[in-house]
């Protein structure tokens, strides 16, 4: 109650209850108070100003109980602990409240009743007893409830008694007030200062320690500390649309070229901008029909945050595989994070297709944005991305994908997985590509997920002799959860990065430009939860030959990844 308010209501109230309500209280049967007296007397009222608790024997203890019972007062006493003189004022402020309540629910009440006109006089005599209607007939006997008794009026005598409690606990009663306003003034606060109802801010942190062992030199070691730190904006208009704003700051520097020479031994969630903070999303999300959602990114476009990717357990950057590689099929990197617009529509719970057109980034800038030659929206590296889902039940998912993609550049031609010839297989020259895939994934039971996934890519030279090449890739992985404890998940990765199998071109030297061998990758991790926003993964990769080359040695690379979600 604000104001220590209890002056002027018991003031009002007691006028408004001296107009008759006092004795009809009297009989409505409460007499939870017959034992305490009306008037506390002055001894009573100065020994319970002086009291430095309140105790079950006290008077003030038992006229509280009292009236707690009578006007089901809330937030009052109950049992026979000794209280505070400041808990015993919370508890005398609460009821003071009750029946404040009850008061301003009998006003209006009485206000119509004396308003109500007089019956006008009757022509004919009214009857001599009033009509009543027959009984419904008597249902079956059931035991009756424990009888209540609802009070809706205030007794003086009932007043008298709460107004000498208000008199001995009034320093108390003020500093409950004084707490309850500065409780408010801190929701107005908060309320006024929110930063907005209709975003919602969901951040992750990761910090990782890698090191690399193995590579051009067996005597390499590198190890390294590094960060990735997102922040998503999640605005709605109408409830149903979406509006992604993410803002990324990382450090996470490859292992790609030195020490590692491969592509082949890339992280997860690696990039790096000596952690400067720049728009890495801007996506709005639009349901157009009930099965039917379109997206339409300015950057950052990425079709397996888009769709799924039919490797559940291991997709997440921050909580899935270690590697690059090990979270989905190469071929949902062909968006580059660039620009883009998509359609996901499901037929049925069973039948789903996705359609989209994306420009990627070419060398890591922008191109969609650039009206040079060979740039802008269509005249520059574009792809169009297709895949049909099949749900024969709710543990088994199929996927069908298909990609045409141009690179004018002939680079990232396998989404920068795998070997280097395999992401430019004509040296350089503008390439071509359709992307054939298949993916699946199984749960076997509750806490065991089988995926996997092959891919053929058929690249052409697009200028020149128009040279044709093979790329091939597959993996197989396996996912526990809750191994070891609740929300955590053992993983497995077994498969080959994107190669170059064949290859009509020839380089400089009149070789044919093909992988010479073939390099397995093997990967496990253990994500362990710590909490709901917190989660730390150890992972270890296994590279043999890496660049499809034997003559490679086989690189090991272990990080342990701590992911706060927020």
């Amino acid at each position: 109650m604000s104001k220590n308010l209890l002056s002027p209501i018991l003031v009002s109230i007691a006028v408004w209850t001296a107009g008759g309500f006092a004795s009809a209280n009297e009989s409505t049967g409460v007499n939870s108070l017959a034992n305490v007296s009306t008037e506390a007397t002055a001894d009573q009222i100065e020994q319970a100003t002086q009291a430095t608790e309140v105790k079950p024997g006290d008077w003030a203890y038992q006229t509280l109980q009292a009236l707690t019972t009578k006007y089901s007062c809330g937030n009052t006493p109950a049992g026979n602990k000794i209280l505070s003189r400041e808990e015993f004022a919370t508890s005398l402020n609460g009821c003071v409240q009750s029946i404040e309540q009850l008061v301003a629910r009998r006003k209006p009440s009485r206000a119509i009743k004396k308003r109500r006109p007089s019956a006008p006089s009757m022509v004919t005599p009214p009857p001599a007893a009033p009509e009543i209607l027959p009984p419904p007939p008597a249902p079956a006997p059931i035991a009756p409830p424990a009888p209540t008794v609802e009070v809706d009026v205030v007794s003086q005598q009932d007043l008298d008694r709460l107004k000498s409690l208000v008199q001995s606990f009034s320093a108390e009663l003020q500093g409950v007030d004084a707490r309850l306003q500065a409780v408010d003034g801190k929701v107005t606060k908060l309320q006024a200062q929110s930063f907005s109802t209709t975003t919602k801010l969901v951040g992750e942190a990761i910090f990782a320690i890698t090191g690399l062992a193995g590579g051009p030199s067996s005597a390499t070691r590198n190890t390294i500390f590094s960060d990735r730190v997102r922040l998503n904006f999640r605005s709605s208009f109408t409830g149903k649309d979406l509006l992604l704003v993410r803002l990324q700051s990382r450090n996470s520097n490859s292992f790609a070229g030195t020490p590692s020479g491969t592509n082949m031994a890339r992280l997860g969630f690696e990039g790096s901008e000596e952690n400067a903070t720049t728009l890495h999303r801007l996506q709005y999300q639009l349901p157009i029909a009930a099965s039917t959602k379109v997206f339409v990114e300015a950057v950052g476009s990425e079709f397996n945050d888009n769709y799924f990717t039919f490797n559940p357990e291991h997709q997440a950057a921050g909580t899935g595989a270690v590697t690059r590689f090990g979270r989905f099929n190469p071929v949902y990197r062909l968006s580059g994070e660039g620009a883009g617009i998509g359609v996901d529509h499901k037929f049925s719970p069973g039948l789903g297709l996705s359609l989209s057109y994306a420009v990627p980034r070419v060398g890591g800038l922008e191109t969609v944005n650039n009206p040079a030659s060979g740039k802008g929206l269509f005249n520059g590296s574009n792809v169009l991305f297709s895949q049909l889902t099949l749900k024969p039940s709710d543990d088994v998912s199929l996927g069908l994908i298909y990609a045409r993609a141009y690179n004018s550049t002939g680079t990232g031609v396998s989404g920068n997985n795998g070997s280097s010839i395999a992401n430019n297989p004509f040296n350089g020259s503008p390439t071509s590509a359709n992307h054939y895939s298949l993916a699946g994934s199984v749960n076997l039971s509750p806490s065991l997920v089988l995926s996997a996934w092959g891919g053929l890519t058929q690249a052409r030279q697009e200028t020149g002799a128009g040279n044709s090449a093979d790329i091939w890739n597959y993996a197989g992985t396996l996912a526990v959860k809750d191994f070891a404890s609740k929300g955590s998940t053992l993983g497995f990765v077994v498969g080959m990065q994107p190669k170059l199998t064949g290859n009509s071109f020839f380089n400089a030297n009149n070789i044919r430009r093909v992988d010479p061998g073939t390099s397995l990758h093997i990967e496990t991790f253990y994500k362990y939860k710590v909490s709901d926003n917190l989660f730390i993964t150890p992972g270890l990769l296994l590279l043999t030959n890496p660049e499809h080359n034997s003559a490679n040695p086989t690189e090991y690379l272990g990080t342990i990844r701590t992911t706060f979600v927020f």
